[in-house]
């Protein structure tokens, strides 16, 4: 453990986990799709909290923690995008034309009974989880830690304001460097990388902020890194169904040739299938317009120099002291 240890640091990773920790029962149960994208999020956050807090927080060696909540994060980030997938699937099939609708329901059903077949993987994985020796380890080391702080009065303040500057002023200009992918309507992986820079910009303003004085400039920092990770986001999905419906209608294709011994039974769903990739391909141009316009307007006033700004304004004053 580190000779001096930050209660704010501590406090950051402790947070996290308990907040992954409780969504624990809901995931299991299945019952409320958002109880596993709240997990998904708390592992996500949780991950750059250790990347960024880790050494203050007295985790010196948090590689065994790191890789066990990237394992959580993937995994039910496979069943948080089925979730997604089905949901839009049963608001798509209320407006969609008659002749479309057994293509729908079909894949809605192939969808469903994926998403099924991961439960059991996931409630072993979160069972295992609940159980772990690297968490409980992690989690008494942190509470030790910081109990011996408030002992001895002596906090080192989590690597203070300069590096809390520093990290998310590189990952400002990191996102800006990435942004210039939104010059280029079709450079879907490209806008897809902003998207995760974008997001690890929102997680570090919202791991350091309690650092700085100014927390309601930086919550609307926050509030606009989340409106452009969002738009992002939805753009990455009709991406995703744009890629994923020929292999999907190629897939449905092989399982009524094997069962009825031809793939025309398939003509009946072909409709479905394609009234979801032009859907999708038209509403893609209107996310892109949406992502786009936010960046424009986030520089246009001049968001990002605003930032800049705050964090370096409070070095400062900090040096100064």
């Amino acid at each position: 453990m580190a000779d001096r240890t930050s209660a704010y640091a501590i406090g950051g990773i402790l947070d996290r986990m308990d907040a992954m920790a409780r969504e624990i029962p809901g995931v299991m149960s299945s019952e409320d799709p958002e109880c596993l994208h709240r997990m998904r999020v708390a592992s996500r956050r949780l991950r750059a909290a250790l990347g960024l807090l880790s050494e203050e927080a007295g985790l010196i060696d948090a590689r065994g923690l790191f890789k066990l909540v990237r394992s959580v994060t993937k995994r039910l980030g496979l069943a948080r995008d089925l979730d997604v997938q089905i949901a839009w699937l049963n608001e798509f099939v209320n407006s969609c034309a008659e002749n479309e609708r057994p293509g729908v329901l079909r894949l809605t059903l192939r969808l469903a009974q994926s998403r099924a077949k991961k439960q059991p993987a996931i409630n072993r994985m979160l069972t295992g989880l609940s159980d772990s020796r690297v968490m409980s380890d992690a989690r008494a080391r942190l509470e030790g830690a910081r109990v011996e702080i408030a002992m001895r009065g002596d906090d080192a303040g989590c690597g203070d304001v300069e590096r809390a500057t520093k990290v998310i002023g590189l990952q400002i200009e990191s996102v800006t460097r990435h942004a210039a992918a939104l010059s280029y309507p079709e450079a879907s992986d490209a806008h897809h990388r902003l998207r995760i820079e974008v997001k690890r910009l929102r997680y570090a303003i919202e791991i350091y902020r309690g650092l700085y004085a100014d927390e309601e400039g930086l919550d609307g920092c926050v509030a606009t890194t989340k409106k452009l990770q969002d738009a992002l986001g939805e753009l990455h999905d009709a991406d995703v169904w744009i890629a994923m419906i020929p292999e999907l209608m190629e897939r449905e294709k092989k399982r009524a040739a094997r069962y009825y011994g031809t793939a025309r039974p398939f003509a009946r769903l072909a409709a479905g299938y394609r009234a979801i990739a032009s859907d999708r391909l038209v509403h893609r141009a209107s996310l892109y317009d949406a992502a786009a316009d936010l960046w424009r307007s986030s520089v246009e006033r001049d968001a990002w120099g605003a930032l800049r700004t705050l964090l370096y304004g409070a070095y400062r004053d900090k040096k100064s002291r």
